[in-house]
């Protein structure tokens, strides 16, 4: 009986540790979201939601590049970068000819860093026809401009 009791309250001592932890990380996920974005908090509860959406539905879609696509810009709207690359790549395997994968791909690899992957995803994105990306190249990407094939 003393052992029953006993193993209920470790038990529920645990399970209180594992809920607090798991808060603790959301917690420190939203601090991070807040500091690297300066959306105003009913604007985060509109892309959240709007992600939430495009989660349950390319749990019922996963074929659909546009879905990722799309959660990638909530994502990048989220400030969320690393995460957004992940959906504009795999939106981009799924479909090669995405362009603005491609441009937002470039875009949020850029926000760590333009380095020769950026600079080839705007390349990518302005040979299927974004305009913009033209002007990104120009601008970050001149050290690649050989690598690239473009004229100076």
């Amino acid at each position: 009986m003393v052992r029953n009791f006993l193993f209920k309250i470790f038990f529920l001592f645990n399970l209180t540790l594992f809920a607090q932890s798991n808060s603790i990380v959301d917690s420190v996920a939203v601090n991070l979201e807040q500091f690297y974005n300066d959306l105003s908090d009913s604007l985060r509860l509109v892309y959240n939601k709007k992600l939430n959406h495009m989660n349950a539905y390319i749990k019922l879609d996963s074929v659909n590049p546009e879905a990722f696509l799309e959660r990638g810009i909530c994502y990048t709207l989220l400030g969320m970068h690393s995460k957004s690359i992940e959906d504009y790549t795999a939106a981009l395997e799924l479909d090669s000819t995405l362009s603005f994968a491609y441009f937002n791909r470039g875009l949020a690899k850029g926000k760590f860093m333009y380095s020769y992957d950026a600079c080839y995803d705007m390349k990518r994105s302005f040979d299927l026809g974004v305009e913009d990306a033209w002007l990104v190249l120009i601008q970050e990407c001149r050290r690649y401009y050989k690598l690239l094939g473009l004229e100076n």
